[in-house]
């Protein structure tokens, strides 16, 4: 071995090294956080307003019971339960209405596409907060609100963002796959359904796990529409915590700790169809 390859072997093993150590030190600062909630969700509230290092990162003892209180101060369990039933619903609506569009702007050619489409991407400009006064007065004036309508119907016609998303990812099937599927007798739904969903599923995929936690972290919508306390959802439950006398942060981090859970596992899951479905899409 020349002097050369043992200095370009040994650059190659430092770049590794400081490669790998730059990424542990990302994931270490990106988890710190996650072990202050945990560790203050344990705490009361003598040790929460503590400057002393062991109160702030080594408690003692552990408050548990923040956790039991966190159920009882609050209806948490139908909080919970109302915000997945909505994050579930609005996210299978979203995401095949997001589907279906995008099918219509990948595959199709008709007059006018391109400047209708650019017109879906310019409604990204738009905030949400603008629209918010108007849709409101349009759903009270047909006594929509005080329930979940105002909140999942509009996800029947779509979102932008998820038609650009995966329209951008069914430009990249292949134009023979759905000429084969049209020999064998398929009409346009039929080919959408049996040959472009099934090749789209990481980008679905990636939509529904982006609706999924928009949906579950959203105030808003359910704070504006939502006036009967047995409808809210978990981020307007978790205001509950608070009143003009006493707020309960240890209690409230417990709770928001809980709120956690759901949405790592449902990442966790959605990634493990992502990966599925870029091997199907590899090996096709």
């Amino acid at each position: 071995m020349t002097i050369a390859q043992k200095l370009f072997k040994r650059k190659g093993l430092f770049i590794k090294i400081y490669g790998f150590s730059f990424m542990l030190l990302i994931a270490i600062i990106l988890i710190i956080p996650f072990v202050y909630l945990l560790v203050t969700s344990l705490k009361d509230m003598a040790q929460y307003f503590s400057t002393d290092f062991q109160d702030v990162w080594f408690p003692s003892p552990l408050h548990w019971e923040n956790y039991v209180n966190a159920f009882t101060k609050v209806d948490l369990i139908r909080y919970i339960i109302n915000s997945l039933m909505l994050g579930c619903i609005q996210t299978a609506f979203i995401v095949f209405s997001s589907a279906t569009v995008a099918y219509g702007f990948s595959r199709f050619k008709f007059p006018g596409r391109d400047i209708l489409f650019l017109i879906v991407l310019g409604t990204m400009i738009l905030p949400a907060q603008v629209t918010n006064i108007p849709l409101f007065i349009f759903f009270r004036a047909i006594k929509w609100t005080n329930s979940y309508r105002p909140l999942l119907i509009p996800c029947l016609f779509g979102s932008a963002w998820h038609i650009f998303l995966i329209r951008q990812f069914m430009l990249s099937i292949p134009k023979e796959m759905e000429e084969a599927a049209c020999i064998d007798g398929c009409n346009s739904f039929k080919t959408f359904i049996y040959i472009i969903l099934p090749q789209s599923i990481p980008a679905l995929v990636v939509s529904g796990l982006f609706q999924f936690l928009y949906s579950w972290k959203d105030l808003l919508g359910p704070l504006i529409y939502l006036a009967d306390n047995k409808l809210y959802t978990l981020p307007v439950g978790l205001l509950y915590f608070e009143s003009p006398t006493e707020v309960q942060y240890t209690v409230q981090l417990a709770a928001v700790v809980i709120a956690l859970i759901p949405t790592v596992l449902f990442f966790i899951i959605g990634k493990r169809y992502f990966e599925r479905g870029i091997n199907i899409a590899e090996l096709k």
